[in-house]
């Protein structure tokens, strides 16, 4: 299956030595943050501008400077779920993270590390 993931130019190069493997889904409540560690964003929307979550303008840098598209394997399929899924059984205000941006019908999470091989094409997005 096809993916995307959308990524800063200074992360392009440990990617792909590495693969997609310090991905984080984070836990926000109490006043304090907390992370699931080793779940990797990925998104079916191949278009850097339509990447509501990375309009923040705190980063001096683009969060989707690269666009990697991501193939994974059949046989891997079964640690792949859309994010509205993976979110479905943490509390409300946690589903938010995912729940209350636009374009989240496109998400997924892949739970895992995913090899620098899956990684088939790497762009410059110019945005």
């Amino acid at each position: 299956m096809k993916l995307y993931h959308f990524c800063p130019a200074h992360m392009v190069g440990g990617i792909q030595r590495n693969g997609l493997t310090l991905g984080k889904f984070p836990l926000l409540g109490d006043g304090h943050m907390s992370f699931i560690d080793g779940v990797q964003w990925l998104t079916a929307d191949e278009n850097p501008m339509a990447q509501s979550w990375a309009t923040s303008v705190l980063i001096p840098y683009s969060r989707t400077a690269y666009r990697l598209t991501v193939d994974i394997p059949m046989g891997r399929l079964r640690k792949l779920k859309t994010a509205v899924a993976f979110v479905k059984d943490l509390p409300v205000e946690q589903q938010k993270i995912v729940t209350a941006w636009a374009g989240n019908q496109n998400w997924y999470i892949y739970q895992g590390k995913i090899p620098a091989k899956w990684i088939i094409k790497i762009e410059k997005t110019g945005a």
